[in-house]
């Protein structure tokens, strides 16, 4: 009996057929965003945003538009509503851009560039001596973001920032741009600035 139990198992496990097929197609998740096909990326102005000393030409750039719109009076721009961009804007006083990618009419999250303008006055002649020099290349008028002086613009910055996030006046040592406020053209220096 013991013969004929292990034969019957030895067959039957050796008998089991295997099949292999190949398998082609999508896989559905059956989840639903609404939106198909290509997504507009919010827009990236450059240069970026902040505090210069000249006239800035700003330009627009959004991955996947096949528009871009914009104000600069405050409100939020639609992919009906706005000003179309064409080319460079031209910032000679201080100034928020709000912009949004539009692709078939699905617009893109809005990107938000605020710059502030603040053109030295110009020398005055003085006697003689020569007609000066050329002036500087325009660079933004900025602290570096190194708010603790550990030479490196990390953690601690942003936590020292975010805990000034709001504060005015003119000795706030938070304040990068100098602008008497802490805001998000401060966050944009320490970003620009980041060390890790």
């Amino acid at each position: 009996m013991k013969k004929y139990l292990l034969v019957a198992l030895l067959s039957f496990t050796l008998a089991i057929p295997v099949y292999a097929s190949e398998v082609t197609g999508t896989l559905s998740t059956g989840i639903s965003t609404g939106v198909e096909g290509t997504v507009a990326q919010t827009p990236v102005a450059s240069p970026v945003a902040g505090t210069y000393t000249s006239v800035q030409s700003v330009t627009l750039t959004a991955t996947g538009a096949n528009s871009i719109l914009y104000t600069t009076d405050g409100s939020t721009p639609s992919c009906t509503t706005g000003t179309t961009y064409t080319g460079a804007i031209a910032v000679g006083s201080s100034l928020t851009i709000r912009a949004i990618g539009c692709y078939n009419n699905v617009a893109s999250p809005v990107g938000i560039f605020a710059y502030g303008i603040n053109i030295p006055p110009a020398p005055s002649g003085g006697g003689g001596g020569g007609g000066g020099g050329p002036l500087p290349p325009s660079t933004p008028a900025t602290g570096n973001g190194d708010l603790n002086n550990d030479a490196a613009v990390n953690l601690l910055d942003f936590n020292a920032l975010f805990v000034a996030w709001g504060s005015t006046g003119s000795n706030v040592p938070a304040d990068l741009n100098h602008d008497g406020v802490v805001d998000l053209l401060d966050f944009n220096i320490l970003f620009v600035n980041w060390t890790g």
